[in-house]
């Protein structure tokens, strides 16, 4: 029987094919196609190889961020809150309420922030707040000038919550604060206080609180609620008159 000699050339073609792929060929090596039946001596192009992926040298490491050196003086420190926007807590709103009270006072009182009405006086302990606080430091035997008010930030956020994001942040800068200020003994109000400042709920830091320790110096702490809670629950304020009762001063019981 005689093969067509359309047939001759793929009968070939796949003679060829089957002897690579029984020598282990089993895919092409180049992008063009090969006409294995071309009659030429011409060299085949030989495929172009890519270039070694040498990794690149680094970018130089961007500047380190400027350390920031907080006001080491009372009264610098007080001045840089009411003026400065970049200090800690101070960029949650256009206004701030300043600390109140006194250098090495008997009692340092800190909170997370402040009351509207603080916003609007300029300071805190004013509103409802903060005339249920002077009543709690009355009732302990603390004067106005014995105690200073401070917070962990002096704008009150939008949000009515402070940041978790800068929560360190603001804890090392409450440390400062009370270095600077060196009370005798601490009250912590609310849980925003507790959580950022001692790591610890609430509840726990009520049960649980050792004195806090501030550059070697021991001072007697007490965290309890914050008097905004007490105003919304009123049933509270016994359990934080139990509290109140680690600072009361014992010359009037």
């Amino acid at each position: 029987m005689q093969v067509a000699p359309q047939d001759r050339g793929k009968i070939l073609a796949d003679s060829i094919h089957s002897w690579w792929r029984d020598a282990g060929v089993d895919y092409l090596c180049q992008d063009e196609p090969t006409n294995w039946l071309a009659d030429t001596d011409e060299p085949r192009p030989i495929p172009p190889v890519a270039a070694p992926n040498i990794p690149q040298a680094p970018a130089s490491m961007p500047a380190a961020a400027p350390i920031t050196v907080w006001p080491a003086e009372y009264d610098a420190l007080q001045n840089a809150i009411a003026t400065d926007p970049s200090m800690p807590g101070n960029s949650y709103g256009p206004a701030r309420a300043m600390p109140v009270g006194i250098a090495q006072a008997d009692l340092m009182v800190l909170t997370d922030f402040p009351e509207s009405e603080d916003i609007i006086a300029g300071e805190l302990g004013h509103g409802a707040v903060g005339k249920l606080l002077q009543a709690m430091l009355s009732a302990c035997g603390y004067s106005t000038g014995e105690v200073h008010l401070a917070a962990l930030a002096h704008c009150r956020p939008a949000s009515g919550a402070l940041p978790k994001q800068d929560a360190n942040l603001l804890a090392d800068f409450a440390r400062h604060q009370i270095k600077i200020v060196q009370p005798k003994r601490m009250l912590l109000l609310g849980t925003a206080v507790s959580e950022i400042l001692l790591g610890k709920e609430l509840m726990d830091a009520r049960s649980n609180l050792p004195d806090f320790n501030q550059d070697g110096r021991n001072l007697t702490s007490v965290a309890t609620f914050h008097p905004r809670t007490l105003l919304a629950r009123p049933i509270l304020k016994a359990q934080a008159w139990k509290d109140l009762q680690r600072i009361v001063k014992r010359d009037i019981v």
